[in-house]
């Protein structure tokens, strides 16, 4: 099988299934309701796709029709008796008096002369019906397939059907080639050979009982112009899609500068917001400073009024974190954690390492260490005590007043 052939194939198949599904008549109803819409000039430009020369023997003549959308007009006769290039020229001049010469050309036959019949073939032979008939042509009709020219045309029928109907139109090989030859001289090239469906120069059967490698070879020059159209619309839609990515690809640079101008602003304004809250803790940490620090007059007025007059400082040492420590001597070093714990301005004392005593005067030496209390703490300690006291002072004039 040659490639042209496969490709024919392959064609058919897909014209076969294609005609099972409801898309055909959809499109023809949808087709005649646009042309129906467009100017009558239009319609008839776009009806100029069925027209034909139809030619016809009648005897010894061969008679031209010219088909178009609103029937069949006789157009002459050419004598088959008369030369060969006598022939030719009375056709073409009947060709040259038609606006459009190059129209395709069917002999058409009394169709009381072919053999027409309904063949009943299971539904999967549908894709390959030329072969199967082929085949079939010695069983279903008195001539083998060699003998006979035909065509076929499939009835409609639902997909889910078994069987298909084949209306099959066969005519014989030597008849049909004997007229051929007769008017070779004046038309010898044919697109189709048909039947007429009821009278001559009327309607036709719609059929091509003309072997495919003796039809005349044209160009199709709509399929170029779709391959064309086709092309550059691929061409557009690849352009189109280019376009699009190149702006797409231009949008993501331009978000990205954007976003990165944003991450930078964004870092700047971090920057000169740290920069800001660094100024403004510099220029309020004296303040502060001063503000949550005990005075050392208060720290020494609250030492002095809580360690007892047997206790004496040798140093005393505040650092940077407000970490006080005490280093001095003390006839009981044991009992100065307790006073010093009743302190509102100081607070956690501890003895760092051990108490030992001093060999020279006696006493035990100490190191203590305390806190600062936060000032909210030391001014509610300084509350509480206030108020204790206040209690206390009370409690004492009542005590006296009897005795006096």
């Amino acid at each position: 099988m040659t490639l042209t052939e496969a490709l024919d194939l392959q064609l058919a198949r897909l014209r076969t299934r294609y005609a099972r599904t409801p898309l055909p008549r959809y499109f023809a109803w949808w087709g005649h309701e646009l042309v129906s819409l467009l100017p009558e000039r239009w319609r008839a430009l776009l009806a100029e796709r069925a027209d034909a020369l139809l030619l016809d023997a009648a005897g010894r003549e061969m008679v031209v029709w010219r088909q178009t959308a609103q029937g069949s007009t006789e157009l002459g006769r050419v004598n088959l008796d008369e030369p060969a290039e006598a022939q030719k020229a009375a056709f073409a001049r009947l060709r040259s008096a038609l606006d459009a010469p190059d129209l395709r050309r069917i002999y058409c036959i009394d169709g009381a002369r072919t053999l027409r019949r309904v063949v009943s073939l299971p539904a999967a032979a549908e894709d390959n019906l030329r072969q199967v008939l082929t085949f079939e042509m010695d069983r279903q009709t008195p001539f083998k397939a060699d003998q006979v020219y035909f065509d076929y045309r499939v009835a409609p029928h639902a997909a889910s059907e078994r069987n298909v109907h084949v209306e099959l139109t066969v005519v014989p090989r030597a008849q049909l080639d004997a007229e051929l030859g007769a008017i070779a001289g004046s038309a010898p090239m044919l697109d189709a050979v048909d039947c007429w469906s009821d009278v001559r120069g009327g309607s036709r059967l719609g059929l091509n009982l003309l072997p495919a490698e003796r039809r005349y070879a044209r160009k199709n020059l709509r399929l170029r112009l779709n391959l064309g159209l086709a092309a550059a619309a691929t061409v557009l839609l690849a352009t189109c899609m280019l376009l699009w990515l190149d702006n797409r690809a231009s949008a993501l640079v331009a978000m990205q500068a954007d976003v990165a101008k944003a991450q930078t602003d964004a870092r700047q304004v971090s920057q000169l917001r740290k920069t800001l809250q660094n100024t403004v803790d510099s220029a309020n940490f004296l303040g502060r400073k001063k503000r949550d620090t005990p005075l050392m007059v208060d720290l020494l007025e609250d030492l002095s009024r809580r360690l007892p007059d047997d206790t004496y400082l040798e140093r005393l040492n505040v650092d940077d974190k407000d970490k006080i420590e005490l280093q001095g001597l003390s006839d009981d070093a044991s009992k100065l954690i307790g006073l010093l714990n009743q302190s509102t301005l100081l607070a956690n004392p501890g003895v760092q390492g051990t108490i030992q005593p001093d060999p020279r005067t006696k006493k035990d030496r100490f190191n203590i260490t305390l806190d600062f209390r936060a000032l909210a703490d030391a001014q509610a300690a300084a509350a509480k005590a206030a108020t204790a006291k206040t209690a206390s002072a009370k409690a004492a004039g009542g005590t006296h007043a009897p005795g006096q």
